[in-house]
This record gives C-alpha cells, sequence and structure tokens, in this order.
C-alpha cells in the first residue's frame, strides 16, 4: 500500500493527485489517502464508484483516509 498525503490541499486538488497516482507506473494497487478537506468526504467515494476502483474503508477523522483498492489498470 502507499500513501498519498493531500492534507492541507483543497477541491479538486486531492482528487487531481489521486488521478495521477492511479495512472502512473507504480505496482501498488492499494492507495492510502489522506485529506483535511471536508468535500473530499463526498468527492473520493463518487469519483471511486464511477471509475470502478473500490472504496474499502473511509475514515472521517483529521485527516481523513480512504483506503482504495485498484481496479486492474
Amino acid at each position: 500500500m502507499r500513501t498519498l498525503d493531500c492534507t492541507d490541499l483543497k477541491c479538486p486538488l486531492p482528487l487531481l493527485k489521486l488521478k495521477v497516482a492511479i495512472n502512473d507506473d507504480s505496482p501498488e494497487n492499494v492507495i492510502q489517502l489522506l485529506t483535511t478537506d471536508p468535500i473530499s468526504l463526498r468527492d473520493i467515494p463518487a469519483f471511486c464508484q464511477r471509475a470502478g476502483h473500490r472504496l474499502t474503508a473511509v475514515t472521517e477523522g483529521q485527516p481523513h483516509e480512504f483506503i482504495i483498492e485498484l481496479k486492474d489498470r
């Protein structure tokens, strides 16, 4: 699992950085995304559903934590 720290970034930057991380050449298929932007609680699950990635955990603390299993790339 790799960690993508997007704390203190405002919408839409956490989502954009997640998209870049998904498209890079890393062999990891699980991403831990950390954010502090409350809009991420809406945007990240919606993106995962549309893109076919599996959101396995969401923690609504500070920071918010998302565990995302990537679909086959």
